[in-house]
Formats: structure tokens, sequence, C-alpha cells
């Protein structure tokens, strides 16, 4: 990637030639009259920088991984250098090259480093430097080998809305040593302001300073303030990343190009331009690379050796409106019967393909919206903007999967803002053949259920209707917020749910369960 290049000699140059251009030296008298190529104006080393928003890894290979950082205050095209070591103390340096500070990505670097020095399976520390200053300095592993049977281990979280608390929990998520990766199964940051929180965490981003943002500039803003937090920047300094963008990081409830129809469309704005800006903020942000500058893609697979893959879902990109007009806890027929599609055809295919053939004994599934039903009462859906409104994909997808004798199927879920596992059967109801499992993440700050609905009474007996009326669901926790970590290996499936309280910077986490699931099973037992 030129990205990645070695820096631009007399040597190399001519060396280019002498590989190349051998056609034009033999090429006569018109050959020797044609233009010489324009020489390559190397972009100079930054002699400062800040890099106040840290760093970061994400996609780990076998012997490859992206590096991410930014650097203030830059205002033309440069570069930083790259360093990758052995140990904290870059002692044993195995890596050093210049990576190039694009100004049209607001500044933020991305390096794809692949092959050359990188190892299976072995732990690497990175920084960014430039003549006088130096980031932080993170830490990453690279992936086992595609034949490694060791256990895998991965933390989870979603909706981390700024201003509704702190991030506790992503210090306790860095101090997690033995993790290979965390996901983010999305509301990475969110696009106005939803819930009030302490006093010193206020969103005043945006034109009317109340953190709604739509233009390019505003969304780097938002980036910039999430990312700025010193808990989540040891989040991303200690572990490779991978995030998955749900509705926050555009506009709530959006579906495809079409904002949430129950909200109705006469909003003084484009929301295929606020998408653009969103989805292009997000790739700025994080530690991804994009496949060419019109690629917003975010599904596809993370192959973690021969006891797990990770695959990743999109289900707001491709997905058509909402039924019933995205009307909860209504009765609604179409949610289950009507044929609308929440992947989009060509991910559906994918995503169908991929986990058929995966070779990796656990599927595991980093899922933005719960696939597990959840009814306030028999054939009434809770929610719509979830997989309970497209029924009749949730269950082709699923009979597919049962059909060709998949098995060790685990979904990993973020966005409704509280604990759940159970079992996924093929309409997301008992009263279908089991498939899989899912385990649901909680939320970081997201307000959840237990404060929402502020009477004890109301709560108690809503919660009551819950667990009578989803017997597929073995456990839920309407009152903590916190993250999950799932550890796979070849004798089954462990997760833990952890709660940490939002409210108090310094809060510790506590272990509030931990689940096993058994290899070839579909049932979630306390561990």
């Amino acid at each position: 990637m030129s990205d990645l290049s070695s820096p631009v000699t007399r040597r190399t140059v001519v060396g280019g030639a002498l590989a190349t251009g051998g056609a034009v030296l033999l090429g006569g008298p018109a050959a020797l009259a044609a233009k010489p190529p324009r020489r390559r104006i190397r972009e100079p080393l930054l002699t400062d920088g800040n890099f106040h928003l840290g760093v970061g890894s994400g996609f780990p290979g076998t012997d490859e991984i992206t590096l991410w950082t930014r650097v203030e205050g830059v205002e033309r095209n440069s570069r930083v250098r790259l360093e990758v070591a052995r140990d904290p103390d870059f002692r044993r340096t195995v890596l050093r090259r210049d990576v190039r500070v694009p100004v049209v990505r607001d500044a933020t670097v991305h390096a794809r480093l692949k092959g050359g020095p990188l190892r299976p399976g072995e732990e690497y520390y990175y920084r960014f430097t430039t003549r006088r200053t130096a980031s932080d300095v993170g830490r990453f592993r690279t992936a086992r080998p595609a034949d490694s049977r060791e256990p895998v281990r991965i933390g989870f979280f979603s909706c981390q809305d700024y201003q509704a608390g702190y991030y506790p929990a992503h210090a306790a998520l860095a101090a997690q040593d033995d993790l290979d990766l965390v996901v983010c199964l999305g509301d990475y940051v969110y696009e106005q302001t939803f819930y009030d929180g302490p006093a010193d965490r206020k969103d005043t981003l945006g034109a009317a300073k109340d953190g709604f943002v739509l233009t390019l500039p505003e969304w780097r803003e938002k980036y910039r303030l999430y990312k700025a937090d010193p808990n989540l920047r040891k989040l991303h300094a200690a572990h490779p990343f991978i995030a998955i963008w749900d509705d926050h990081e555009v506009e709530d409830n959006y579906a495809g190009e079409r904002r949430d129809t129950a909200k109705g469309q006469d909003a003084p704005y484009d929301i295929r331009e606020r998408r653009r800006n969103g989805y292009l903020a997000f790739f700025e942000y994080m530690p991804r690379l994009r496949a060419k500058p019109v690629d917003f893609r975010i599904y596809g697979s993370v192959p973690l050796g021969a006891t797990a893959e990770l695959f990743l879902l999109d289900q707001r990109q491709y997905r058509d409106p909402q039924a019933c007009t995205g009307q909860i806890v209504v009765p609604c027929p179409d949610a289950e019967t009507g044929r609308r599609t929440f992947l989009g055809a060509e991910q559906k295919a994918w995503f169908k393909r991929a986990v058929t053939d995966s070779r990796a004994q656990w599927k595991v599934v980093a899922n933005q919206l719960m696939i597990m039903a959840v009814d306030s009462v028999p054939g009434t859906t809770i929610n719509v903007d979830a997989w309970d409104g497209y029924g009749a994909e949730r269950r082709e997808i699923l009979e597919h999967f049962r059909a060709r004798g998949v098995r060790d199927l685990t979904f990993i879920t973020g966005d409704i803002h509280t604990f759940f596992a159970g079992t996924v059967h093929t309409n997301g109801r008992a009263n279908t053949p089991a498939v899989g499992t899912e385990f649901v993440g909680g939320s970081i700050t997201s307000l959840g259920f237990e404060d929402i609905i502020p009477e004890a009474t109301a709560r108690e007996t809503i919660k009551a209707a819950l667990r009578t009326t989803n017997p597929h669901i073995s456990y839920a926790d309407f009152q903590h917020r916190g993250f999950g970590r799932l550890e796979a290996r070849t004798d089954g499936l462990r997760v833990e749910y952890h709660s940490v309280d939002a409210l108090d910077p310094a809060a510790r986490p506590v272990r509030q369960a931990a689940f096993s699931v058994a290899p070839g099973d579909t049932t979630v037992r306390p561990a």
C-alpha cells in the first residue's frame, strides 16, 4: 500500500527505472523524446505534533494489523514515523516506517501492516512519532494460525452515549490483558443528545450546541469528543478493536436512505447527506480501511484460528423501512410475514454462504439488534426496529443454517441497553427448532429499562410479563450497565457479563453473571 511504502530514494528510483523502464530505453527516438515522468514530492516528516486522541489497532490477521492515530493541527499533507516492537520500551524494534498524514481525512492516519516481521499469535507494541513528540504506546496481538485450537477471547459492548455517563467500563476492558480483541456492536457515538447525565459530561456540539450534528466537520468533532476520553483511549491502546455501526452513527432508527418513518419525513435536511457524512467520519476515526473511496461496506469476517471466526453484520445500510411505520408494542402481523429485507440481497447471500462454509468451530456473529424475539404478549412484538420486524428474512437465514447442519452458532448483540441470554430459534421464539445462542451485552452508559420506567410496580409487572412470554430468554438483567466477555474453547463457550456504574468515574467492574454452552448444544446454562 502506498501509505506503507519505504521512503523514495535515488536508489529506489533508479532501481524502478531498470525494472520497469527497459522498453522505454529500447524504444528509439520517439521514446527518448517522451516527456519524463514527474518526480513525486515527498511530504515532510513532522517536527511537532499532538497525538491527543491516542492510538488504536484493528482487524488483526495472522501477519497483519491496521494501526491508527490522529495528529492535531496539521495543515498540509505530511508524514509521521511508525515504530513496532516486541517490547513496550522499543528496545527490540521490528519495524520502522514513515506513514502519511492526509489532511483530506482530517489528519487521521491508517497504516495497514502485512507480512514482514509480524508472526501469528504474537504480541507487539507500537507508537507514532514526529521529530520531537511521540504518541501513546499501543499494544496488539496478531491472530493465531488457521489450525490453532487455542481459546479465543473477545470483549464486546455497545451504546456509549457520552452525556449519559462516564467510561470506567472501558478502563475495566482495557485491564483484561488476555483479550484477543474488543468489538463495539454499534452506537459508538450519538448523533444528538438523548440522556442527561453528570454535570461535567455535556455534548454541546452542532450548530445549536445541543449535540445534533449534520455536516462532516460536525461529525468529526463528535468523534474527537468521544475519543478524547482517557478511558476510551486506554481501551483502544490495549486491544485490537473492531466496530460496526448501528443507528446513532447516523440517525436514530434510520433505515437505508430513509429516516425513521414514525418520526415523519419533513426534516429540513437530506438524510442521505447526513448518512454519507456519518459514514465518512466513522471510517476516518476507526482503525479500519475502506476498499475504495466510495465503499462503505462494513460486513465481513475475521478468522481467529480453528476455534472461532467472527462475522460482522450491517443491519442499517441495506434494510427496507420498518414494518408498521416503526411503531412499538402494537400488533404488527406484517413484521413476521412481510418480504422486507434486513440485510439486503448481497449481504444476506454472503452471510448464508460464509457461515455455512466456515471451518471454525464457533461461529460468532457481531449483531447490532436482537435476533431472539421479544414479545410483550404472544404475537405482539415490542420492537420492529430489530430482527423482530423482519421475521421472514430471519426465518429464511436460520432455517438455511439448520438445514445445512451449522453447529456452534452464537450471536453477540448490542442496542437494547439490557443484558439478555438465551436460545435462538428459527422464528425467534421457542415454538420452532433451535439453531444457536444469543448474548446481549447491556450498554456502556445509555439508559435502560430501569431508568426509563421509574415506577417500581410497573417495572416489575412488565418484567414478569416479558419472562412469561419469552421462554427462550433464559436470563434478563434490566438494571445494570456494562459489557460482555466471550471465551470460545474447543470444549465449550463461556460468556460473562460485567456491570460498571456509569455515574461513578472510579467504579470497578462487578461480574453479574456467567454462562456456558456445550459444543453442539443450544442451551445456555449458568456457569
